[in-house]
């Protein structure tokens, strides 16, 4: 067992969830969030940072041995919100790792990395970088990042492009990229506890839909306990109509604001 992990946006959605868990990877959990929490098990303590600031976040990573960074914007959003909420906070903190000597990183990145493949291709980690939105670029500097600081710092890392986690796949679209609960709280233990250079994974379940694929990796054995697959009798018969027909993996991320012809950028491999 590790002496200290830090969680950052410990106050989210996906947060919330993996305080539990990541409470028993170590001897001291540290939660942070800009909203205020109280500790929910014995070996937690909590902390409001603002992670754009960077002697704040240096202060909250010392004495780390992994940090879980899950802090950010959630979605799609303007420039002004993305560059603050998602990359300056990365920035800060692979910096504070690097000077406060943090061996591990395990963050959240998205799908919309990858958005802009056709739902009609499969994938597996090595596809194309194709962004669907501003929120899925910012995602895809920090995997850049996070390879950056490993090969030049070795600062390992992990990054989990995450479909949707929820309790239950609730439409079509996360017949594929669902993820429960508990296979993301595996990921991660996978991260903090197994072999990692700067890996990225797939965030999904054991779902036959699925438009992605990861490697049978010896160093990151992910076996998925749980599988959509499960739940696609009831989905598909209360789907509505627009749950469907999505050009792109990024579905509606994809598709808002796209100017002109839909399959320009599904055509596009390569940029010369």
């Amino acid at each position: 067992m590790i002496e200290k992990i830090v969680l950052t946006g410990a106050g989210g959605k996906l947060g919330r969830r993996m305080r539990l868990p990541l409470s028993k990877l170590c001897q001291q959990l540290v939660s942070t969030d800009i909203v205020p929490l109280a500790p929910i098990v014995e070996n937690e303590t909590v902390a409001m940072v603002d992670l754009q600031v960077p002697s704040d976040v240096n202060e909250l990573t010392k004495g780390a041995d992994s940090i879980v960074h899950f802090a950010g914007y959630p979605r799609e959003a303007e420039w002004s919100t993305i560059l603050g909420a998602n990359i300056l906070t990365s920035t800060n903190l692979w910096e504070s790792a690097r000077l406060n000597k943090v061996r591990r990183i395990v963050y959240a990145s998205s799908n919309h990395v990858v958005g802009f493949h056709p739902t009609a291709s499969h994938i597996d980690i090595h596809a194309e970088i194709k962004c669907d939105s501003r929120y899925g670029v910012s995602k895809a500097f920090t995997e850049i990042m996070a390879r950056f600081y490993y090969e030049k710092y070795n600062i390992q890392s992990l990054g989990l492009r995450i479909g949707r986690c929820d309790d239950l796949p609730v439409d079509e679209r996360m017949l594929a990229t669902w993820i429960h609960p508990a296979d993301l709280a595996e990921m991660i233990r996978l991260g903090i506890q197994d072999q990692v250079e700067a890996d990225v994974l797939y965030g999904i379940s054991n779902n036959s839909r699925a438009m992605c694929s990861n490697p049978d990796n010896p160093r990151l054995p992910y076996k998925p306990q749980h599988s959509a697959d499960d739940y696609a009798h009831d989905v598909l018969a209360s789907k509505a109509p627009s749950d469907t027909g999505w050009l792109f993996q990024g579905g509606p991320y994809a598709d808002d604001d796209y100017v002109g012809d839909r399959s320009r950028a599904g055509r596009l491999s390569s940029i010369s």
